[in-house]
């Protein structure tokens, strides 16, 4: 009777465990990646499957053209599981969307894509 109780407590330990956080992912972004654009947008919108932690400093968009020069205009907010920037007036050719966002669960997400605007 010990050997099963050892088992089958040896058993749920092994089994069970601390919950798993997993960190935020990007669901959505527009414009999406990769994409060709006849018209110039207005603003970057990122959305992620869990909340951001709103703190500005952890939550940035960097938009820069083929030159490396930054388009946006610097104001990146953050609302719920969104995170938005507003854009310069932008040129036909190939732009970067840079991000890094601290998710629910305190860590950050960094990554980046392109798009382009057709001319």
């Amino acid at each position: 009777m010990k050997k099963l109780f050892a088992a089958v407590l040896a058993l749920l330990v092994v089994t069970s465990g601390a919950p798993a956080f997993a960190h935020a992912e990007l669901t959505g972004a527009s414009p999406k990646a990769n994409v060709l654009l006849k018209k110039a947008p207005q603003e970057i919108r990122l959305t992620f499957d869990d909340d951001l932690i709103p703190i500005l400093e952890s939550n940035q968009i960097a938009v820069t053209n083929s030159k490396n020069v930054r388009v946006d205009k610097n104001d990146s907010t953050v609302l719920g599981n969104q995170l938005r920037t507003s854009l310069k007036k932008l040129q036909p050719g190939k732009y970067q969307v840079t991000y890094r966002v601290l998710s629910a669960d305190g860590h950050p997400i960094a990554s980046k894509y392109s798009f382009t605007i057709k001319k």
